[in-house]
């Protein structure tokens, strides 16, 4: 059974564009559980960690202004990627580290193809589109929701 993540900082990302928003970006870390629901050492927490940075830093300087979600799981080689405002809590893109290499170029792709299925812009961000999104498609609205194709 996992356990609750912990939020180990929270940073403030300042608006650098006119009409932008600034962001709270939260960082958290999720111990795994042992057979009895004990918290485990994770050997993996520092790379985890380190490597969620750096996606995050990738889709904010392809796409800006985004409430993107990065996860990175070297225990079980995946990594997720997602903007829960309009996915929920527990939907990503998810990456198989066994069978893909983490390049900038993949997640940007992702990116790009998670915004196109929300019909918003890869270029500059647009307030009206994203709102028509959260009201089409948002899954923390209505969890049945899903993912446009």
């Amino acid at each position: 059974m996992p356990h609750d993540a912990v939020t180990l900082r929270e940073d403030v990302v300042e608006k650098v564009t006119h009409g932008g928003h600034d962001m709270v970006v939260r960082t958290q870390h999720e111990a795994p559980a042992g057979p009895n629901s004990e918290v485990e050492h994770d050997p993996f927490a520092s790379m985890d960690l380190a490597n969620a940075k750096w996606m995050m830093g990738v889709l904010l300087k392809a796409y800006p202004l985004r409430p993107w979600r990065c996860v990175y799981d070297g225990r079980n080689k995946m990594a997720y990627v997602s903007i829960p405002i309009l996915m929920g809590v527990n939907k990503f893109w998810a990456i198989n580290l066994t069978t893909d290499d983490m390049t900038a170029a993949l997640l940007i792709r992702c990116g790009g193809a998670l915004l196109e299925r929300y019909s918003m812009s890869r270029q500059r961000f647009n307030l009206g589109q994203f709102l028509d999104a959260r009201e089409k498609h948002s899954a923390l609205v209505v969890p049945s929701r899903k993912v446009p194709a």
